[in-house]
């Protein structure tokens, strides 16, 4: 079974300098580059884990996209289609499920989407129907001055 490490997962290991992980182990490339910004040093198995590459090319232009429904099976893999096939990347993904609630939070990069961000939305929200969940897509910058304390 494979292991996602997320962001969210390696902010929980902030106070330690090496931290191992078993075999069939998955880095997002946020949590590398949060591990390599605190000095974190990641295994996975006794392999030591890459430093995330920093690329010349575009720069990252986020958006936050949010799910609330029912838990049913393929709500993740219906979500990541359409963001896949919009050749969306996937930066950071937290999810869970409460007596039968789903929630999940995902930060994604569209610099490099194939379609516009209205498209993608109207996309995500039809698939979001389909799986019987609401689907909520922002920019990032939208996403922090609505949520700012």
């Amino acid at each position: 079974m494979d292991i996602l490490v997320t962001l969210d997962v390696l902010k929980q290991h902030r106070d330690k300098k090496e931290v191992n992980f078993p075999p069939n182990t998955l880095v997002t490339k946020e949590a590398r580059i949060y591990a390599q910004k605190h000095g974190i040093e990641l295994y996975i198995g006794d392999k030591k884990v890459d430093e995330p590459v920093q690329s010349s090319s575009s720069p990252i232009v986020r958006a936050v996209i949010t799910v609330i429904g029912e838990d049913r099976v393929g709500i993740i893999a219906g979500i990541s289609d359409v963001l896949a096939n919009a050749n969306v990347n996937i930066l950071d993904i937290t999810q869970t499920a409460i007596e039968g609630l789903f929630t999940m939070i995902m930060v994604v990069d569209i610099a490099k989407s194939t379609l516009s961000f209205d498209e993608l939305t109207k996309q995500l929200s039809r698939r979001g129907e389909e799986l019987s969940v609401r689907v909520d897509a922002q920019r990032e910058e939208v996403f922090h001055f609505m949520h700012r304390i």
